[in-house]
């Protein structure tokens, strides 16, 4: 499941202020639990980078103080480990960008349990790896607290998990109530697409355009800010493919979703050959020609 934690074009799975916490809190025990993640789920770098330099002042601290150690050991050590998982994470995701190898840049990792002889085959099934996420993972988080607190009677990173196992759970139910929404925004596009299909007329038969007829994309000046008319046209084009938010930056893999749902309900059916229906045709593939040219 993608997990956008950074500004990016389209609608996020995100609550201003709290979804960048819950990311912060969650990332320590994430690393632990998954390998493979996007680039940019592995943000913000500034955040996590100071919380590795503060890490190692307080194991210093904990080292040398008298007494200290023997308090806030576990703290200390699942901190470290937290530390050189996150960096050798961030290592492999450049190592995989720059060998133009990576999944999307928000990926959220692949847990390991979808590594083992039984799970693998599930690898992909998007309905198990939210389950995982959601339910499983910080259920095993809590179980560990728990064990840390009963069997070794320990305090203070027990009590951390806890705050941890909140915040991964509840980060992952953004991001599938995000998902809820987004489908039930999809549908009512066709929905509404279909609504206004001639009476009678059925083009989901039409043959798609394909990708083969774009055109040759226009090199533009680096740095040059659109002007006036080039908005305008960004959102006169993103009205006619029904993109959310109605505002830039826009999404051009949902622009590209919608315009093969839309093009089939307005593509002219070989039995008809209403201009209306041509027209619309049209405009729909000037639109999506248009967020082509922009990747």
């Amino acid at each position: 499941m993608k997990d956008r934690q950074i500004q990016t074009s389209g609608p996020l799975p995100s609550v201003p202020l709290i979804s960048p916490i819950l990311h912060w809190l969650a990332i320590p025990a994430i690393v632990f639990l998954r390998s493979g993640f996007g680039f940019s789920f592995l943000s913000p770098k500034s955040v996590f980078l100071s919380f590795i330099w503060a890490t190692l002042l307080f194991v210093i601290y904990a080292w040398n103080e008298q007494g200290a150690w023997t308090k806030y050991w576990a703290v200390a050590m699942f901190a470290i480990g937290a530390s050189l998982l996150y960096i050798l994470h961030l290592a492999v995701a450049v190592l995989r960008e720059t060998r133009k190898q990576g999944r999307h840049d928000f990926y959220s990792g692949t847990s390991h349990l979808l590594r083992l002889p039984g799970f693998s085959q599930n690898r992909g099934n998007a309905r198990f790896e939210t389950l995982l996420h959601l339910w499983f993972e910080p259920a095993f988080v809590f179980v560990a607290a728990t064990a840390l607190r009963a069997f070794m009677g320990e305090q203070r990173l027990s009590t951390w998990l806890i705050f941890v196992m909140a915040g991964m759970w509840l980060k992952e139910f953004i991001n599938y109530w995000y998902g809820i929404r987004s489908e039930k925004k999809h549908g009512d596009i066709i929905e509404d697409a279909e609504e206004k299909m001639p009476a009678g007329g059925t083009f989901t038969d039409a043959p798609l355009p394909n990708a083969g007829g774009r055109k040759p994309r226009a090199k533009r000046a680096p740095n040059t800010a659109p002007d006036e008319n080039e908005r305008a046209r960004e959102q006169r084009y993103a009205e006619l493919l029904r993109l959310m938010p109605p505002h830039p930056p826009y999404d051009v893999e949902q622009a590209e979703r919608n315009y093969r749902d839309l093009i089939k309900a307005f593509h002219p059916d070989p039995n008809s050959s209403a201009a209306e229906n041509n027209e619309k045709a049209a405009m729909l593939n000037e639109a999506i020609d248009f967020f082509r040219q922009r990747t």
